[in-house]
Formats: C-alpha cells, sequence, structure tokens
C-alpha cells in the first residue's frame, strides 16, 4: 500500500517535528500512526525519510510497551541502548548503526483514543523525564492531524 499524506498534514507534522528537535533533541524524529484494526504503528512522517521512509510499519509491539502507550496512553522513555533493544522496538540494527541508543515515545491521543506516537531518537543520555513532558506537549498537537489521516489512510 502507498502511503500519500496531504501536503498540508506534511508540513504540520514537519512543524512539530522542527519544534521538538530545537526543545527537546532528537537525529531521528518520526510521527506514527496507530491503525487498531491492524494492531500496528504506520510511519507519516520522517525526518529522515532515506532510512526511514513514510509508510515504513512496526507490527512487532511489545506487550509492555502496547500496555503502556496504546492502553494507559503513557509515553515511553528509553534511556539506553539496552531498552532500545527491547521488544518495544524494531529495526534495532539500523538504529545500532546511526548510533541512536535512547528515545522518547510521545503518545498522540485524542478523547482518550490512542492515535500514535511523535518519536524522538537520539544518543544515549539524550532524554530525562523533562524530556518527556516536553515531547508530549508537542505531540498534544498532532492529535487532529493525525485523527485526519487515520480517515485519509483507511478511506
Amino acid at each position: 500500500m502507498e502511503f500519500i499524506i496531504p501536503r498540508q498534514a506534511v508540513l504540520a507534522m514537519e512543524s512539530v517535528a522542527n519544534a521538538a528537535f530545537h526543545l527537546v533533541g532528537g537525529r531521528l524524529i518520526t510521527v506514527s500512526l496507530w491503525r487498531p484494526a491492524m494492531q500496528d504503528l504506520v510511519r507519516v512522517y520522517s525526518n529522515m525519510p532515506e532510512i526511514y521512509p513514510v509508510g515504513g510499519v512496526s507490527s512487532a509491539l511489545g506487550a509492555e510497551w502496547t500496555r503502556r502507550c496504546v492502553g494507559q496512553l503513557e509515553s515511553f522513555l528509553a534511556e539506553d541502548e539496552h531498552a532500545i533493544n527491547s521488544d518495544a522496538f524494531e529495526h534495532q540494527d539500523t538504529l545500532g548503526a546511526l548510533q541512536l541508543e535512547a528515545a522518547v515515545n510521545a503518545v498522540v491521543a485524542k478523547d482518550g483514543t490512542f492515535l500514535g506516537c511523535l518519536n524522538l531518537l537520539g544518543s544515549r543520555g539524550s532524554y530525562t523525564e523533562q524530556s518527556v513532558r516536553d515531547a508530549d506537549n508537542l505531540a498534544g498537537q498532532l492529535a487532529d492531524i493525525l485523527t485526519a489521516l487515520r480517515s485519509h489512510l483507511t478511506g
């Protein structure tokens, strides 16, 4: 399936990604959309599309990550490469090659429904609980965008 993201949505996600880069940091910044019927995340924005292209799917999501993020709407902090190598993340080889050893998955939700995540990945020690709070504030700006994209991409 080819993913065509409307230009307005791309620009809005890029604006949030740029704000996240300046406020929280991150070398790889993506936005993922939750597809409840498939129980997976599809990438709808990437600042490194040549390595992490739009349309990439994460389907082997760990039970703890799913319980926390999807079920409890709590963002996830991976502080080091051990957490990145857990079942919360796919593509560990690519992440390791890029020396991305820490991450924040900031939950995007609306009306108690999980919509996806703003994902920030950086080097070990890049993120703290304050990083998560800052990313959460920015992720809230993506709720309407992801709601519209879910409708657009699933018809």
